[in-house]
């Protein structure tokens, strides 16, 4: 039976009020809660009241970000991060990834990290796959190309400390485009994809997670062999990554990228993927200010145009608890 519209905002206005209940988690708690967003540039620096605003209505615990500008400062994102709480002066823990240039990722978390040498600086493209995509790329655009690759696969990761947890987060922004399945670009998103799913694989041969949250944007707009890469399976226990389901505020709408104005529909082109075996997805949503009713929007301080504001993509907001 189709659930009314007005129900619909009801019940997301009741599950806002109790994620704000819930607040934010301590290092150990068997809950936490994990936000997304592909921000375009650094809308932590030139949107900061739309960015405060959007993080403090979805309360995380842990922010990954994606396609951050090279140039953005890490000391804002930090100011950011500390200014949610006014009253908690415990700092945040941030890792600015080294690769992936103009779509470099960032992690961010309230409990402390370790890091990974396969993430500590540029990740490089394997010589095969290189030398494969630029045999596909035309010669007006092999430069630029050769470029964007020289700064590396754009992909993070980190081991997220959460009392006697470990939790293995990774945030990655694939290349996007393509006018069809044997293009280049979508070749460079498999090659990608089959990096990073081999440099998991090498981390957890060497350490043990209790769990993998993988986010970020995917681009999977020509086929899904990058998500199947990326999504395992992996060694026991870890088995399959599976995506977290959510929505807009209505209830209905799916979409993360903002197409309107543009050629292209809206679209689903971020996900959060997480590890059944450790975690299951408690509740979660699409940041959107359009359709958020009136009262939800005076009570974060936010306004109807504020997500616009802060580029196309939608952040994602997801709560696990550890199984």
């Amino acid at each position: 039976m189709r659930v009314p519209v007005h129900q619909r905002v009801v019940l997301f206005v009741l599950f806002l009020a109790a994620l704000w209940v819930v607040g934010n988690l301590a290092a150990g708690d068997e809950k936490f809660r994990v936000l997304s967003w592909n921000i375009s540039d650094d809308a932590f620096v030139a949107e900061q009241p739309e960015f405060r605003a959007l993080l403090r209505w979805g309360n995380p615990d842990v922010v990954l970000l994606d396609e951050v500008e090279p140039t953005a400062d890490p000391s804002q994102l930090a100011k950011v991060l500390k200014n949610l709480d006014p009253g908690n002066n415990a700092a945040w823990n941030i890792n600015f990834g080294q690769s992936g240039g103009r779509q470099r990722t960032v992690i961010a978390s309230r409990a402390r990290q370790e890091t990974l040498p396969e993430f500590a600086a540029i990740v490089p493209y394997p010589d095969d796959g290189r030398q494969r995509i630029l045999a596909r790329v035309p010669p007006e655009k092999h430069s630029r190309v050769v470029q964007s690759m020289d700064t590396g696969v754009p992909v993070n990761g980190a081991v997220i400390l959460t009392g006697a947890k470990r939790l293995l987060v990774l945030i990655t922004d694939l290349t996007c485009c393509g006018d069809g399945p044997d293009s280049w670009e979508e070749l460079r998103r498999r090659v990608e994809a089959k990096e990073i799913r081999r440099l998991i694989r090498q981390i957890l041969k060497r350490t043990t997670v209790d769990a993998i949250v993988f986010a970020g944007d995917f681009n999977l707009v020509e086929s899904t062999f990058a998500m199947a890469f990326l999504t395992g399976p992996y060694p026991a226990p870890h088995s399959a990554l599976i995506p977290a389901e959510l929505y807009h505020p209505d209830g209905i709408a799916t979409w993360t990228w903002d197409g309107r104005g543009t050629p292209f529909a809206s679209d689903v082109l971020d996900h959060q993927f997480y590890g059944p075996s450790g975690l299951e997805m408690r509740s979660g949503f699409i940041l959107d200010t359009e359709k958020l009713p009136p009262e939800e929007l005076e009570r974060y301080g936010l306004e109807k145009e504020t997500v616009g504001r802060t580029g196309a993509h939608r952040p994602l907001v997801v709560e696990y608890r550890w199984k």
